[in-house]
């Protein structure tokens, strides 16, 4: 995680006075919380027009390894040397992604300038991005009106351009029953259902990584979506599927379900229950490590029960099906 923490280096903030314009100065910054696979910082640029906050993302070395093998980490450096495997091809999708975005209602942030290889910003692939106002908030005081807004924001995304990537479905030979599981059958039927055809579905732009912990908030309202890299074109489900992944584990399967009961009233549609699945199946042993750092802090996690509200989610959504 070190890799991750470290300020940007004097050649990665020229690149930023650069790509803002002539005479930009970057006067401080810091470090924005929660993040496991790239380092993000806020940085405060003076201009001829006063100071503007901007961001920057980078895919840092984590040099776990001499040979890039990830067996026996632990899964947070696991994580890392995936994606920086990875990142430049990361970094170009999504740039693409916000490109596409700005097109579209949907709140987020503008892109300033890319570096996929690194090659201008010290060998981090980095993204400088304007900043969007607000927070990630993780203990909202109106949990259903919270929910509603997280909700009705798919609609408006997934209603823009479908050109890009297209996300491919999970190899069911390649799934595991996490060790934590406390009804393996359930994870075993599961696992059956990957192994059918999947439903014929509409495909859309998706944001690839939709949860709270991306989506920030200002004055009890949804101001901005961010953390674009896992953005695919793929049925809307997959969206809803791993919000409500991560809904159950910060908080209940009956929340999770709240949320696809009201996206469904905003979407108008249903939500399949195959896709529902696949993206349930995301979760594994290393999530009860993963998400206290994603967390930071800012809610309390119950690592225990974590891998029995997933269970019990994903037996809901079988009993759909």
């Amino acid at each position: 995680m070190e890799s991750i923490r470290r300020f940007p280096t004097r050649a990665q903030l020229a690149w930023v006075e650069r790509t803002v314009g002539t005479g930009a100065a970057v006067t401080g910054g810091r470090r924005m919380l929660g993040g496991i696979t790239s380092s993000v910082h806020r940085l405060a640029v003076r201009t001829g027009r006063g100071t503007t906050q901007v961001v920057l993302k980078r895919f840092c070395d984590p040099h776990v390894s001499t040979d890039g093998t990830i067996t026996d980490l632990d899964p947070v450096s696991a994580r890392l040397a995936e994606v920086w495997a990875g990142a430049e091809s990361i970094v170009l999708n999504e740039a693409t992604a916000i490109a596409a975005i700005e097109a579209t209602a949907v709140p987020a942030p503008h892109l300033l300038g890319v570096s996929p290889d690194g090659t201008d910003t010290d060998g981090a692939p980095s993204l400088l991005m304007t900043r969007v106002a607000g927070r990630v908030w993780l203990t909202p005081p109106d949990l259903d009106a919270w929910i509603r807004q997280l909700a009705a924001l798919l609609p408006i995304l997934h209603a823009g351009s479908a050109d890009g990537s297209t996300r491919q479905r999970r190899d069911p030979d390649g799934l595991v029953v996490p060790g934590s599981a406390l009804r393996p059958d359930v994870w075993a039927a599961a696992r059956n259902l990957m192994a059918t055809e999947p439903p014929n579905s509409e495909l859309v732009r998706t944001h690839g990584d939709y949860q709270h912990f991306n989506v920030l908030w200002s004055r009890g309202r949804l101001s901005g979506l961010v953390d674009w890299s896992s953005s695919r074109v793929a049925p809307p489900d997959l969206d809803v599927g791993h919000c409500r992944l991560n809904l159950a584990v910060l908080f209940s399967p009956e929340v999770a379900e709240d949320f696809r009961r009201a996206y469904e009233s905003e979407a108008g549609r249903r939500v399949e229950p195959w896709w529902d699945v696949h993206q349930l199946l995301a979760y594994d042993d290393s999530w009860p490590t993963l998400i206290p750092v994603q967390v930071a802090g800012r809610a309390p996690v119950d690592v225990r029960g974590m891998s029995g509200r997933v269970e019990e989610l994903l037996a809901m959504a079988l009993a759909r099906v």
